[in-house]
């Protein structure tokens, strides 16, 4: 086993590194303040706790119920340690755990804080989705660690595996490394439409997930439901992905095309959601 990384002062530093560098940014580029903070939170909530978001969740849960309660959960464990833990996944779990720490929330609300007193840069309105995707998506992080009851693999008491039978005693049904980590990189790929940088984001998004199965500290299906935690927050705070770009292009040519005539372009209104391709 490798030496644990000090999390907290690796998380401390790319804070302060991280706010000066959005400082100086918002200094340099001169732009206006973003909007004031918590403005779009109640929009926010509105649409991650929407019919269509406990759709979505009730395939989640169903999921994870199946890894968690056929033994393919305890499979994967045994399977992942026999054949692809060793020093160097150890090494690079070490440095992807504090990616996942709760210290990431601070950062994040700083960055938002800067954008909404000091100036907005793509750093700080990067930053501002991250905090408002976490303080949107831990209301649903929290009850589906709390309310399904897990297990960790290495807990000693642990007879019942990955299974959902302690609610309100066990808090590890869902991987909250995996949630925090996973956000900015989600929102950095709804941020694009170039293929290889959104799927490279998207699987960035899985790292710190899978440092958590490394260490054996969650299965599979807790693993899945943090990330899908952070999905639907960010879904609900990035709001629509925008058009494909053969329809944006499409779109333009109209607008350019002959006879005269404009296409017809909508002012978006205060319901609709912001802009999620460009920070």
């Amino acid at each position: 086993m490798t030496a644990q990384l000090p999390a907290t002062e690796i998380v401390l530093a790319l804070t302060l590194a991280l706010t000066a560098w959005a400082v100086v940014l918002a200094v340099r580029q001169a732009r206006a303040r973003g909007p004031r903070l918590l403005k779009d939170t109640g929009r926010h909530y509105r649409r991650c706790y929407e019919r269509r978001s406990f759709l979505k969740l009730g395939g989640a849960l169903l999921l994870a119920g199946v890894l968690a309660h056929t033994g393919a959960d305890e499979a994967v464990d045994a399977a992942h340690s026999r054949r692809v833990r060793g020093a160097v996944s150890d090494r690079l779990a070490a440095w992807l755990k504090p990616f996942g720490e709760r210290l990431w929330f601070l950062t994040w609300g700083l960055l938002a804080a800067v954008d909404a007193g000091h100036g907005s840069s793509r750093l700080t309105r990067w930053g501002r989705r991250n905090w408002e995707a976490m303080l949107t998506g831990l209301p649903l992080l929290w009850v589906l660690q709390y309310g399904l009851g897990a297990a960790r693999p290495t807990d000693a008491a642990n007879t019942r595996g990955a299974r959902w039978n302690a609610p309100l005693r066990d808090d590890n049904s869902a991987a909250g490394h995996a949630f925090m980590a996973a956000v900015p990189w989600l929102t950095a790929a709804r941020a694009t439409r170039r293929a290889l940088p959104r799927a490279a984001a998207y699987a960035g998004s899985l790292l710190t997930g899978w440092s958590r199965l490394n260490d054996r500290k969650h299965y599979l299906s807790q693993v899945w439901l943090g990330w899908f935690a952070a999905w639907t927050a960010v879904v609900a705070v990035t709001g629509a992905d925008a058009p494909p770009p053969a329809a944006a292009s499409t779109a333009g040519a109209g607008a350019s095309g002959g006879g005269g005539e404009q296409a017809a372009v909508s002012e978006p209104t205060s319901s609709d959601p912001p802009p999620c391709r460009r920070w």
